[in-house]
């Protein structure tokens, strides 16, 4: 906080752009370097602390949490097997009567993919794994809750 208070006073002075630029870029080096020093404590925390969930003083918290990055999807195979769900899912049993029309079946396909990505946990309610759909890579990474530390 008080490096912003003295930032903040250095750019009220209206320094020469250049100058201005250069402290600039020098916080953006730092940024990086930060960023950098944080990933690595971040992997080594994650190996070292002993629970998903760690309470600190003030509240703040720090979770490990896992999950998966996925890439390369087989978007219409997916698709396909998601309608095929679907459409399982709508049969009268009694009737043996599909009581979806094509047209709400594919609003129902939007429970499971958005625009840019498909939704795991709603594919796996449905039995679908989309692991089977994609490169998965699964990734632990540490989550903090700051509480009222400050």
């Amino acid at each position: 906080m008080a490096l912003d208070e003295q930032l903040d006073a250095y750019l009220s002075t209206l320094p020469d752009p250049a100058e201005a630029a250069d402290v600039f870029l020098e916080l953006n080096l730092a940024k990086r370097d930060l960023s950098f020093v944080y990933g690595t404590i971040e992997r080594k925390m994650i190996s070292l602390l002993n629970e998903d969930m760690t309470t600190l003083r003030d509240g703040a918290e720090i979770e490990r949490k896992t999950g998966a990055t996925r890439t390369k999807w087989q978007h219409k195979d997916l698709a396909t097997a998601v309608a095929d769900r679907i459409v399982q899912s709508s049969v009268d049993m009694d009737t043996g009567e599909i009581v979806l029309n094509p047209q709400e079946v594919a609003e129902k396909m939007l429970d499971y993919v958005q625009p840019s990505y498909w939704r795991a946990t709603k594919l796996n309610e449905i039995g679908i794994n989309p692991d089977n759909y994609c490169e998965s890579e699964v990734k632990t990474n540490l989550v903090v809750r700051k509480g009222n530390a400050q």
